[in-house]
């Protein structure tokens, strides 16, 4: 017969220095009191969601359909979408489905900028659409960042040259611009060149990746019931408008506002999201052109003209959820001339004129050389000018704020117009 040990029996071991596992229903009781805890939170978040969904939708802008006169100010204003990319590269949409969908938003032309093609060209799918002009532009990836060009019938040759001999070359026949300049994801690197047309002052893709949380929180919440209304909401980058007036004093640079649509974004793999969709981005961000006459029926033509007022200023940009914006129109006075945005004109007594469509709370802000100089609250500026400078106008209205309150938001901004000390005449003695 074995002899008893000192030894503690193993059960009661395990029992004096170690805790004893929770039985199968404890196990199960936890586990269902956290999927439950689990789903409240859920529920919570989109019951609070939703409503601020509804909160937000609320606060709509003053979207007013204005009297559009075919002529005004001598110019006829027609509004286009600029920096659409299609399924010649990383769009979503082709040549005729882009058409349809700027056809039922109301525009009158469309810049599409296909990255590094213009192939489109050849396959004979640019053109009118019944009265809606596609024009085919490309964009092109640089060293120094992201452009876009238009008017070419052709991709430069030998791609692997310095930009300013693509810049020149380019500028013979149309424009070139600098897309996204101050992006956080693609910014421009060097300013060192000279000889582009133009900048981007308003890129939708930018500021959509440049918002706040709050701003974007509040855009995404109403995207899915109101996408136009939704990216307004966004706001403005001011650093552009800064950089932008800081050009301006060297010399003349086209400021644009571009959509730059792929009609989908990539959320992850090949999963993409219709977000922000050409339809919406057609009724968003606006460049209207000045033309002294009709467009033509003609594409050729159209294209020719629409490219001519993009590279001399003659235009300006809109947000268009607020209010169509065709009915601006800014200019300068004399007795004997008149400057519209884009020109260059002597100092001699000049009016400014500004005039916008009668929206409600609009306030007209006058710029000099990048300072703001004068407010005036009405829809009509007259101001009688006294020195030379670099002269634009931004139209802004006081809209709805989330939590409360109001905020001002730009709505419609002018190119500049030059208005040049004149020279001082030598007179040579006899």
């Amino acid at each position: 017969m074995p002899e008893p040990t000192d030894s503690a029996h193993p059960r009661t071991s395990d029992l004096t220095h170690s805790r004893l596992k929770p039985t199968k229903p404890i196990q199960i009781a936890r586990r269902r009191k956290r999927r439950r805890l689990v789903r409240d939170l859920g529920l919570a978040c989109v019951a609070v969601f939703t409503l601020f969904s509804l909160y937000n939708l609320r606060v709509q802008f003053p979207r007013t359909s204005f009297a559009i006169y075919p002529r005004l100010g001598g110019y006829y204003a027609y509004r286009g979408v600029l920096g659409v990319h299609s399924k010649y590269s990383d769009g979503s949409g082709s040549y005729g489905e882009i058409a349809v969908l700027a056809r039922r938003a109301g525009l009158d032309f469309v810049v599409l900028t296909d990255r590094q093609t213009m192939r489109a060209r050849s396959d004979g799918v640019v053109g009118n659409y019944g009265h809606l002009y596609l024009l085919c532009g490309a964009e092109l990836k640089r060293p120094e960042g992201k452009m876009w060009i238009l008017g070419p019938r052709a991709l430069p040759e030998n791609l692997r040259r310095a930009t300013a001999t693509i810049c020149a070359e380019v500028n013979e026949e149309g424009l070139s611009v600098i897309a996204m300049p101050t992006d956080p994801e693609e910014p421009w690197e060097d300013w060192g060149l000279s000889n582009f047309t133009a900048l981007e002052v308003v890129n939708l893709r930018s500021l959509w990746r440049r918002a706040d949380p709050f701003r974007w929180v509040g855009a995404v919440s109403v995207n899915l019931l109101d996408g136009p209304g939704s990216y307004a909401r966004l706001g403005v980058d001011k650093a552009v408008f800064t950089l932008w007036d800081e050009l301006c004093q060297t010399r003349p640079v086209v400021g644009l506002a571009s959509a730059e649509v792929l009609g989908r974004t990539r959320v992850i793999g090949d999963w993409y999201l219709k977000v922000p969709s050409y339809s919406s981005a057609f009724k968003t961000i606006h460049t209207c052109v000045l033309l002294p006459w009709r467009l033509p029926e003609n594409p050729r033509i159209a294209s020719v003209l629409i490219t001519q007022a993009l590279a001399r200023g003659h235009c300006f940009g809109c947000i268009a959820p607020i209010g169509d914006g065709r009915g601006f129109r800014f200019t300068a006075r004399s007795n004997d001339s008149l400057a519209i945005m884009g020109d260059e004109i002597y100092l001699e007594p000049l009016t400014l004129e500004a005039y916008c469509p009668p929206a409600e709370g609009v306030e007209l802000r006058l710029y000099r050389d990048g300072r703001l100089i004068k407010r005036f609250e009405d829809k009509r500026l007259a101001y009688q000018v006294v020195n030379p400078g670099v002269y634009r106008v931004e139209a802004w209205v006081e809209a709805p704020n989330l939590p409360w309150g109001t905020v001002q938001r730009l709505w419609i901004f002018s190119n500049p117009i030059y208005i040049r000390p004149r020279p001082v005449e030598v007179e040579v003695a006899p």
